[in-house]
């Protein structure tokens, strides 16, 4: 009887948890991370904010678990294209398209992965470089990074990618595309609005574009 009391309080927890994560999410489609306090995510889910704190110590801890949330929804999108793929070329594509999708499907997930430097002004970067939370999501990262860098290298001994491409640096290179897209200024925005591009078509063009840079 004890374990299993145990065991629904652990349930209980993880499901408060998520409901935090989850409130955090929907806040962050409407105003940047560093700009949402502790009391507004409290006040959010239903919770008083000393209540939010038996949950996560502080914002920063919150902070790695939304990120975190984050980026293992998007390395299992990444994986799960490429595994059905036949070859190093069909590979690319299906992490272009996951990425792509990734990105059209979680925004907020995504801008938070390429989060601003001002995120980075809120957090002691030393003691936040050091912790746990945040080796767990650099791996993750490497680790979908890596699901790009196999899938150049395969394409390009079958092949279909040019020879000289170097595979790190293409997907050291799209990741810099991608913070750029997050981080892109408002004049930005307007001169792709005022072509019709809207953020579902630009996410679309940037790996298409990708692609023709490598492909021969």
């Amino acid at each position: 009887m004890i374990v299993s009391l145990a065991k629904w309080k652990e349930r209980e927890k993880v499901e408060r948890q998520n409901d935090i994560i989850n409130a955090t999410r929907k806040l962050i489609g409407h105003k940047d991370f560093d700009e949402i306090s502790m009391d507004e995510i409290a006040k959010e889910i239903g919770l008083g904010k000393s209540t939010l704190y038996l949950y996560f110590k502080n914002k920063e801890s919150l902070y790695f678990a939304v990120v975190l949330k984050g980026i293992k929804i998007w390395e299992e999108m990444v994986k799960n294209g490429v595994n059905h793929s036949d070859n190093g070329l069909e590979m690319l594509i299906s992490y272009k398209n996951a990425n792509k999708e990734f990105s059209n499907q979680y925004p907020e997930y995504f801008s938070l992965l390429y989060s601003p430097t001002s995120i980075k002004k809120q957090f002691n970067m030393e003691k936040m470089e050091n912790s746990q939370e945040f080796q767990e999501v650099r791996k993750v990262f490497k680790e979908i990074l890596t699901v790009g860098i196999d899938a150049i290298q395969k394409a390009s001994e079958e092949g279909t990618i040019r020879k000289e491409v170097d595979p790190v640096e293409a997907i050291i290179l799209l990741s810099i595309i991608y913070n750029g897209r997050v981080n892109m200024g408002d004049w930005s925005k307007e001169l792709l609005n005022s072509r019709g591009i809207d953020d579902e078509k630009f996410n679309s063009d940037i790996g298409d574009f990708f692609l023709k840079m490598l492909t021969k």
